[in-house]
């Protein structure tokens, strides 16, 4: 709700706005949501071709922290974490570069082998 309050009084004042995008992870799925909205942020729309980059929100309603990984160019949104410390961001930037979305019935479209973590 307070984005959209933020967003709405951006709007109200006339100034630019874009919907700054990414793909949430699953973390017990080890795999990533369709492209959704993170954050409206203040600027031209930014590229897209960006490196891929680990947003980690920084405090959600029921005190739980959203990984997303965005291609999205600066400015970044306000309210997430980028400097990448988070021990999901190296699965969810994995999980990104191999492209794997969850699907509705439990499953993914590029799991990794159950076996790829045995020595």
């Amino acid at each position: 709700m307070k984005r959209l309050l933020r967003a709405l009084a951006v709007w109200g004042c006339g100034e630019d706005t874009h919907v700054y995008s990414g793909r949430a992870y699953i973390e017990k799925r080890d795999c990533l949501g369709t492209t959704s909205s993170m954050e409206v942020v203040e600027g031209d729309p930014a590229d897209t071709n960006c490196a891929p980059k680990c947003f980690v929100q920084r405090t959600t309603p029921d005190g739980g922290r959203v990984v997303y990984v965005s291609t999205m160019c600066p400015p970044t949104p306000f309210g997430f974490d980028t400097d990448g410390t988070d021990p999901r961001c190296p699965a969810a930037l994995a999980a990104f570069a191999r492209n794997d979305t969850c699907l509705a019935d439990g499953g993914s479209t590029a799991p990794l082998p159950r076996d790829a973590g045995a020595d």
